[in-house]
């Protein structure tokens, strides 16, 4: 029977099921019998009422689940007298057992239900811990029930006994409970109340980090109903409770949070400090891809709420932190400089910044163009270029060397041509011609090339595999070229 017993979470055979269905039968057989009375005997409830149950547990077994559910309600409405409470628990399982056949299960956790909740109010005086475990027992079973407005108010009671005995962890429960519930329904106002209700009770216990998750909870809420202004403020709250609680990450992503609501309601500046504040977060914790992300977020809300200084404050400090990778420092250098297109003077001071440090790391064309394009703005705003081109010219003088060791014939051209313009704008004639030179080919290795070419062909046509015609049309257009080279 053991054995039979612990299979019937899983699979029956025909076998088992027609020795369990045998025994379901004989306890039916043995309660009939101990409710009859005869000349010998009397009727025995107690009996009965044994029997029934062991009848409901055994068509259980056999996945009976109807006939299980009608053996579990005669025993409760047998022992409902002397037993209420047995009652109620028979009811629960006869309702768990017609959700396992697919039928409705509500009616027999509102009996429960209601007995559970009755028997709270009377036990409560006496013993209030049995009383609020009952009372939170009758809520569940209201809910499962369909009746959640009875069991909001089970909630509600439950709560309000638990502070009146300054016994907080049951209240939290209660209150909790009551949120959630809300908040599955979409009843997004009342379950900020009772998120609000169990935050200030942890916060009375000194647990920061519990009333962060509820402060959360409500800001979730509040979004739900486009309050962004007072879900952004939750969210703070929470990023600070975290904070108290050590909890860096929580903390951040919290305050990541708040940012977010109020750039969604334009609140750009109030919006730029909490993503400061997350990304400082962040940091301590050296996850610099995201701080970078957040620093940036913060960078682009000061320009949307017209303080672009800020924002280049905050661009140049990535600068710094980002100088040994040139993509990334190029990228929020050019970030800062679009941000001062309308301040000429920031914008051209940016650009030799960026020249500086991008030299720096050996990034030479990009440096000679920030100092070019810098240059260039001076030269526009009717101040002294000079030293800027020079700058420029000196970066295209190095990019162009680190070209000529590669061999790359077209980046050397570039490197070459854009330093002859710069020391042109910037008077320096005697710089021009040195890059011309650098420009010009090796004459003395060509020369050499060249003649050994010629000798090579001298000794082709004294063996006789070139006919002078041809021989010497060669080597009059390589004598040619040496002239050219000598000039």
């Amino acid at each position: 029977m053991s054995q039979i017993g612990k299979q019937h979470q899983t699979y029956i055979s025909p076998f088992d099921r027609i020795i369990l269905m045998d025994i379901c039968e004989k306890y039916l057989q043995d309660a009939r019998r101990a409710l009859k009375s005869s000349m010998f005997s009397k009727p025995d409830p107690v009996e009965a009422i044994r029997s029934y149950e062991g009848a409901a547990q055994c068509f259980e077994n056999a996945r009976n689940f109807e006939r299980a559910a009608e053996c579990y309600v005669e025993t409760a409405e047998m022992v409902q007298r002397q037993d209420p409470l047995k009652a109620a628990e028979m009811h629960e399982r006869a309702a768990a057992c017609m959700e396992r056949a697919g039928a409705s299960p509500k009616e027999y956790y509102l009996r429960a239900a209601d007995v559970f909740k009755d028997h709270a109010v009377t036990i409560y005086r006496d013993n209030p811990d049995k009383g609020l475990q009952l009372l939170q027992r009758a809520a569940d079973d209201f809910e499962k029930g369909g009746d959640t407005d009875t069991a909001v108010q089970c909630y509600e009671v439950g709560a309000k006994a638990s502070l009146n005995r300054k016994d907080y962890l049951n209240a939290v429960v209660f209150y909790g409970i009551a949120g959630q519930h809300f908040e599955k329904r979409k009843e997004y106002k009342k379950a900020v109340k009772y998120y609000h209700e169990v935050a200030k009770l942890w916060d009375i216990q000194k647990v920061p980090e519990n009333v962060a998750e509820n402060y959360l909870r409500m800001a979730s809420c509040l979004e739900a109903l486009k309050e962004l202004k007072y879900a952004s403020q939750f969210y703070t709250n929470a990023g600070e409770k975290y904070e108290q609680a050590r909890e860096i990450y929580k903390a951040a992503k919290a305050h990541e949070k708040a940012a977010e609501s109020r750039e969604s309601e334009e609140g750009f500046l109030d919006a730029s400090q909490s993503y400061k504040t997350a990304a400082e977060l962040i940091k301590s914790l050296k996850n610099m891809e995201k701080f970078e992300e957040l620093y940036g977020k913060a960078a682009d809300c000061y320009v949307k709420a017209g303080k672009p200084s800020e924002a280049v404050e905050l661009r140049l400090a990535l600068t710094e932190i980002f100088a040994d990778d040139s993509y990334r420092c190029s990228k929020h250098f050019e970030k800062a400089i679009a941000s001062v297109e309308d301040d000429p003077h920031l914008k051209g001071e940016l650009l030799r910044k960026q020249g500086d440090v991008l030299l720096g790391i050996h990034d030479y064309l990009r440096a000679a163009r920030s100092y070019k394009e810098g240059a260039e703005l001076l030269e526009r705003m009717g101040e002294p270029a000079k030293d800027a081109f020079k700058k420029a010219g000196d970066s295209y003088v190095l990019y162009f060397k680190s070209m000529a060791k590669v061999k790359n014939q077209e980046m050397m051209q570039e490197g070459q041509e854009s330093a002859a313009y710069c020391y042109e704008k910037a008077g320096l004639t005697e710089e021009v011609e040195k890059v011309r030179q650098q420009a010009r080919p090796d004459t003395k290795e060509r020369e050499k090339q060249i003649a050994e070419e010629l000798e090579r062909l001298r000794e082709d046509f004294e063996k006789g595999l070139l006919n002078r015609l041809h021989y010497q049309q060669i080597r009059e257009a390589y004598q040619d070229l040496l002239k050219n080279l000598k000039q």
